[in-house]
């Protein structure tokens, strides 16, 4: 009985415990290999919204700044179609506020009409371009020296302008001494001031504490050189003007919106009882709206993109492309860790397996034996009991 207690029960909790083990990693892995799929996917979706294929990251993030100028290119050609919208919105406004002078959307216009043009023209439409090239604005002339007898040095140059030099220029000594009289015994006639010696000149030491007026190892920052390199940049390119054309297409694309809405629940009849209402108004039709809507939409969509806005912060960012770099590589490391997971899940179904197949033999062994002595016992205490039939009751039986 105790051989039964502590060797079959031990035999099986081992069992069970390596079956359950079986049982658990393998459902594990069936979820580590749907987690991998999913990182795989989703890491896929982010290159393919960005535009690269993923192989290798960095040299491809590093190339797609090459793809700016042509993308804003294309958003200009598109921005390009967007002048009836801007006029039919104008003149909505114009008529509604009753101001016939009022300007609406003013970069959107000065896009349309002369493209992607430098900041500085934007600001300043009458002044010409300044050309960079210093070279042919600056004329280089040698100089000619000659020497005369006496010495002199002239310098000559092609306009024949002559400047006269004198290596070592003579100082006649004057003679300081009048008669016999030496010279710090002359007279001129200055009297001696007494400013007495209690004159309060109100000099008072200021304490400046421990302030630091940075006039050691400073940093100086040319504000003009900043400046100057932002208006030499396009409209496109620039962050500030590149928002307000974003913004105003915002504007124009919520207006267009809501007439399109107004329009399709047949309330134009109202505008069209208004007197002197324009005919621009009036002759609107949903359909063109529409079109103009559509219009509006496509360079938007364009400026606002995911991958627009991580093309523009490769470009003015050095650290981002290691940032989003590793921001794409952090899928692919989940995914390499749920296959460090996974491996070790099929080791421990490995050792699960073995476990049983070492301790089944075992199990059967002793539930034999223990059968074996169970019938002993019955046996011979049916022999003391004079025939009677004896059967012992319990856990054993459910072995």
């Amino acid at each position: 009985k105790q051989w039964y207690s502590t060797q079959s029960t031990g035999f099986k909790k081992q069992i069970v415990r390596a079956t359950q083990v079986k049982q658990d990693s393998v459902k594990k892995q069936a979820d580590c290999s749907n987690n991998i799929t999913k990182y795989e996917a989703k890491y896929r979706e982010k290159c393919a919204e960005i535009g690269i294929v993923g192989d290798h990251i960095k040299s491809e993030l590093a190339g797609l700044v090459l793809d700016i100028p042509d993308l804003m290119t294309e958003i200009s050609r598109s921005l390009g179609h967007i002048q009836p919208a801007i006029s039919y919105y104008q003149t909505f406004v114009r008529f509604l506020l009753n101001s016939p002078d009022m300007e609406v959307c003013p970069i959107l216009t000065y896009f349309v009409k002369h493209g992607n043009t430098p900041v500085s023209q934007w600001e300043n439409p009458g002044v010409p371009m300044e050309s960079s090239d210093s070279e042919s604005s600056v004329e280089v002339i040698d100089p000619i020296e000659t020497q005369d007898k006496n010495g002199c040095v002239y310098i000559t140059t092609d306009n024949q302008e002559q400047i006269e030099t004198d290596p070592e220029p003579t100082v006649p000594e004057v003679s300081t001494t009048i008669g016999n009289e030496s010279p710090d015994d002359i007279d001129f006639g200055i009297d001696t001031i007494d400013f007495g010696t209690d004159i309060d000149f109100g000099e008072e030491t200021v304490d400046y504490g421990d302030i630091d007026f940075g006039e050691e190892g400073g940093i100086e920052i040319d504000l003009l050189e900043a400046g100057e390199e932002n208006k030499n940049q396009t409209l496109l390119d620039n962050t500030v003007t590149r928002n307000k054309i974003i913004d105003e297409l915002y504007e124009l694309s919520a207006f267009l919106s809501a007439r399109c809405e107004e329009m399709g629940r047949d309330t134009e009849s109202i505008l069209s009882e208004i007197p002197d209402c324009p005919p621009e108004i009036q002759t609107a039709q949903l359909v063109g709206v529409g079109k103009m809507l559509a219009t509006v939409d496509s360079p938007l969509n364009q400026l606002t993109c995911d991958k627009m806005r991580h093309l523009l912060l490769l470009k003015n960012s050095e650290k981002y492309l290691d940032r989003l770099g590793d921001n794409l590589q952090s899928q692919l490391r989940l995914s390499d860790k749920m296959q460090d997971t996974i491996a070790e899940l099929k080791e421990r179904v490995v050792e699960a397996e073995r476990t049983y197949e070492d301790v089944e033999p075992k199990l059967k062994r002793a539930i034999a034996v223990t059968k074996e002595l169970k019938g002993c016992v019955e046996k011979h205490l049916s022999i003391r009991y004079k025939g009677r039939p004896v059967r012992i009751m319990g856990d054993i039986n459910t072995l």
